[in-house]
């Protein structure tokens, strides 16, 4: 009994040093060895929106105070890490995302730049492989009323919500586009 005494603290203190070795650490940066965190990728990647903020404006869950102060206190553009289980990058317009795991990553069909009426105005209109297409309809079928956000290395390109009008196929990306910056964008999706 006494043998039992000693031994079982020794199991549950190598049982944490192994855990904690194999990346279950709890440093909220690193996600290597978790497989349930995905940081972000080269290509382009679907991701849920779990919160966001813009300046003032935090959208999503009652988020801890922390967490906000962290979001709030990011300067766009920055480098994507993980934060809480959860991956934080930025759009161009300085929004900060907590996003969760890929819902999907694969090509872009097609990237168009295109005039908005007759000023110098751009957008770029994505087209996604069908496969692409096909695998976010899937996954979405039950999502309304939550946000989506398109990534492209690293960096969110544009978020929507997913509504009766949601097409999985293509989407718009808006921002503050010249023909030059459009067409480069574009050029970047599709290569």
């Amino acid at each position: 009994m006494r043998l039992l005494r000693i031994l079982a603290p020794l199991a549950l203190v190598a049982g944490l040093a192994t855990a904690c070795g194999n990346g279950s650490s709890s440093d909220s940066s690193s996600s290597s060895g978790d497989s349930t965190i995905l940081g972000p990728t080269s290509g382009f990647e679907v991701r849920t929106v779990y919160a966001r903020y813009a300046p003032g404006v935090p959208f999503g869950p009652q988020l801890p105070r922390a967490l906000v102060q962290e979001m709030s206190s990011q300067s766009c553009p920055m480098k994507a890490r993980i934060v809480s289980g959860l991956l934080m990058e930025c759009d161009a317009g300085q929004t900060v995302y907590l996003l969760k795991n890929p819902i999907v990553e694969g090509d872009v069909a097609s990237a168009t730049p295109v005039q908005f009426g007759h000023k110098d105005i751009w957008y770029i209109v994505v087209k996604l492989q069908p496969d692409v297409a096909t695998k976010i309809a899937a996954e979405t079928k039950s999502m309304t009323g939550q946000q989506l956000a398109f990534i492209y290395n690293g960096s969110v390109l544009t978020s929507i919500a997913v509504d009766s009008s949601f097409h999985p196929a293509h989407f718009d990306i808006t921002g503050d586009f010249t023909k030059a910056s459009a067409t480069k964008l574009a050029h970047q999706l599709t290569a």
